[in-house]
């Protein structure tokens, strides 16, 4: 996990601005009652200590960058071209 300031200044390096927009989504799993809650049935989720943190920054251009912590890679996708790709990947 990493703090929002850090985040903040690793967007800066990789990007050379700041974010517009940034979004924290924290992790959890399912014990039990996977699928169920919908079916009026019960369960039990639990926090893990895992995270993901998303910057948005506008562009001129039709391009979405993307890069992550994780794998340490980076990826462009053009607006004009969206597709699933055939091998799996961490950006699709």
């Amino acid at each position: 996990m990493i703090p929002l300031e850090e985040f903040w200044q690793i967007f800066r390096r990789r990007f050379g601005r700041e974010p517009e927009v940034v979004a924290r989504a924290p992790g959890r799993v399912n014990l039990i009652g996977e699928h169920t809650d919908y079916n009026d049935g019960f369960v039990l989720p639990v926090a893990i200590d895992r995270e993901i943190w998303v910057g948005v920054a506008g562009r001129e251009d039709r391009l979405l960058n993307g890069f992550s912590l994780e794998h340490e890679s980076f990826a462009q996708i053009s607006l004009d071209s969206l597709s699933r790709g055939g091998k799996s990947s961490w950006i699709d």
